[in-house]
């Protein structure tokens, strides 16, 4: 500085307490200079140290660009802060606010089917520029950022609006936010979040759903704030999400809503299936095995006097596992689940077995003097020739008397069976055999426990075709239609 400029006259106070401003910011400006240059090298030697990371920020959370003194953040906070007013939009252009909004999905707690709610856990990353806090970081010893509490700054009136809970403020009152020199402002409420979803349990339990958080201002318009997503982003943030055990997440995307009243709106979409093996392990399977032992009913012989204690125990169990999925299912006619109608269907099919399963008890006790008609005796022959009834009947009685004849046991003696050999022998030239015509031999009695036979063998291979049509239809169908 020249000694002309240092000796120049002061015409008042004002322009005094200006020329001690130049004055000192010329005298320090080499002092800074050096100080700048030796932090410098101290800031690379405790980065080399790894002690400091690549932007200069210690421990402390402020730049190393001066000495920095509480003074010189007290001096900030008072230079910000005194007149500053929370309730104020923070823009003297009177232009709009851009707000920038990014999610990071933490977790998916809970999908509630029947309530249709979506629980999540959720970090709203909210950025915009107050144009009221903003300085020059070398005029506060270097400071360039610091936190402050949420509640003593302009905030932006942003909501879930598709939440099922009352509407509030994001975060609370102890939560700070980020604030640096250029007036940028970064605001991260956490927050665990019940938003509305329309559930489809038409291929439940494998099914996929879609859930979306549409995120708008309360009142503002968009004149005043303008919501946008996070640039640089397509959806969801991912970096902190923990996997869910009940959903795995397929896909997320951003989209931006037509404005409702003048209120901007963006939306983040969920696209998530469910993880199928704890179902499949305790209702597909159960219900599969179940359907196998509905026909079984009809293979227990009919003195055995548990065919029907067998068939309403199946029923009940269908009805069972019916109850539990219907507890799951939103109370709904705008989509019916396939698995219900498949174990519908079943206990359909059940309740029709003992039905039939009474029918036989009480053809199976007929009593004999009530006489089987000549054109129902000739059906049942040829129903029991085509389900190959005679023929097992046949075999096992050829079985018994082969078991039962004399020369089939172990002989006593040598002495005794010579005897008995030769006792017979004379008999065997005077006894003549007479065979039974065939017509005869082929026309079976049939009694009413045979016709209960008959009509058991009948509804056993229907019912199980039935059973295995049904589950060959719908099982694949379930697990495949919804992909």
């Amino acid at each position: 500085m020249s000694r002309r400029v240092a000796d120049a006259p002061l015409p008042n106070m004002m322009d005094w307490l200006k020329w001690e401003r130049l004055k000192l910011q010329y005298r320090d400006t080499a002092t800074l200079i050096m100080v700048k240059l030796s932090m410098l090298l101290a800031a690379t030697l405790l980065i080399n140290l790894g002690i400091l990371d690549l932007q200069g920020r210690g421990h402390l959370g402020v730049a190393l660009v001066g000495a920095i003194t509480q003074n010189d953040r007290y001096n900030l906070m008072n230079f910000l802060f005194t007149n500053y007013k929370p309730e104020v939009r923070p823009t003297t252009a009177g232009e709009a606010t851009y707000v920038y909004i990014g999610i990071y999905l933490l977790s998916i707690q809970n999908l509630d089917e029947k309530s249709q709610v979506l629980e999540t856990s959720i970090i709203v990353d909210a950025e915009w520029f107050d144009d009221y806090l903003q300085w020059n970081a070398s005029d506060y010893g270097g400071v360039d950022y610091f936190l402050y509490p949420q509640k003593k700054v302009w905030l932006p009136d942003i909501v879930i609006e598709n939440s099922v809970e009352s509407q509030r403020q994001f975060g609370y009152d102890e939560n700070v936010v980020y604030i640096d020199s250029f007036g940028l402002v970064n605001w991260k409420p956490s927050q665990v979040i019940k938003t509305g979803c329309d559930i489809d349990v038409t291929y439940y339990p494998f099914d996929t759903q879609t859930c979306n958080i549409i995120i708008s201002t309360w009142f503002s318009t968009k004149e005043d704030i303008d919501v946008d997503h996070e640039s640089g982003s397509t959806g969801l943030l991912l970096d902190r999400y923990s996997v869910s055990g009940t959903w795995e997440l397929i896909s997320n995307e951003f989209k931006t809503l037509p404005p409702v009243r003048g209120r901007t709106r963006i939306q983040f979409q969920i696209k998530m299936r469910r993880r199928r093996t704890f179902y499949i392990l305790n209702i597909v399977l159960p219900v599969l095995f179940l359907s196998f032992t509905a026909s079984m009913v009809f293979l227990l012989p009919a003195d055995a006097g548990e065919k029907i204690g067998m068939g309403i125990t199946v029923l009940l169990a269908y009805a069972v596992y019916l109850t539990i999925i219907a507890d799951n299912m939103p109370q709904t006619s705008l989509q019916v689940s396939y698995l219900a109608v498949y174990l519908t269907l079943l206990l359909g099919l059940t309740a029709m077995g003992v039905v039939l399963a009474v029918v036989v008890l009480h053809i199976h006790h007929k009593s004999d003097e009530c006489r089987i008609g000549k054109r129902t005796q000739k059906v049942i022959r040829k129903l029991r020739t085509l389900l190959r009834i005679n023929r097992r009947n046949a075999k096992c009685r050829e079985k018994s008397e082969e078991e039962s004849r004399p020369e089939r046991r172990a002989p006593d003696t040598c002495d005794s069976h010579k005897k008995s050999v030769n006792a017979i022998t004379p008999l065997n030239d005077k006894v003549t055999f007479s065979t039974p015509p065939p017509n005869e031999e082929s026309q079976e009695e049939i009694t009413w426990s045979k016709v209960a036979e008959t009509v058991d063998r009948i509804m056993f291979f229907v019912t199980s075709f039935l059973i295995a049509g049904i589950t060959l239809i719908f099982l694949p169908f379930l697990a495949n239609g919804n992909t």
